[in-house]
């Protein structure tokens, strides 16, 4: 997991979070290296619930969701459609770890790091896959 942070208090998250890609989250993590620190972070939990119909709509899957044109016959000898898809993610993270995914945590700032670090500002935090770097969940939270 990673956890975002401006290193300057007086920068919102607001000012950060058009910046973030896939390409600065993979150069986040080519500047990180291990380091032991104190982490002080909030228990928090976070859900969302996505209707993902125009997403795979707009990717060229909308046969699926009419009736008449979506072809599922190798699942069903009925004539059967997709009404809805829906995304539903939650992740917990308490004196236990993280629970949504396997994740190791790591701390990024632009300057070196303090022996003690306490997340008690909005921040964002981001669950990556580390052997592929594809950012699994991804949240924020205002009121730490």
């Amino acid at each position: 997991m990673l956890i975002v942070v401006p290193f300057d208090e007086d920068t919102s998250l607001s000012s950060v979070i058009p910046h973030i890609s896939t390409a600065t989250v993979q150069s986040w993590a080519k500047l990180m290296h291990m380091r032991k620190v104190r982490l002080f972070i909030p228990k928090f939990s976070a859900d969302a619930e996505v209707d993902l119909k125009a997403p795979l709509s707009a990717l060229g899957m909308a046969d699926m969701f009419r009736q008449g044109a979506a072809d599922f016959s190798h699942l069903s000898t009925e004539p059967v459609f997709v009404s809805k898809a829906l995304q539903k993610s939650k992740i917990i993270v308490n004196e236990d770890g993280t629970k949504a995914a396997a994740a190791t945590t790591a701390i990024l700032m632009a300057r070196s790091s303090p022996p003690w670090i306490t997340v008690d500002r909005p921040f964002l935090f981001l669950v990556r896959h580390n052997p592929t770097g594809t950012v699994l969940f991804m949240g924020q939270i205002n009121q730490p």
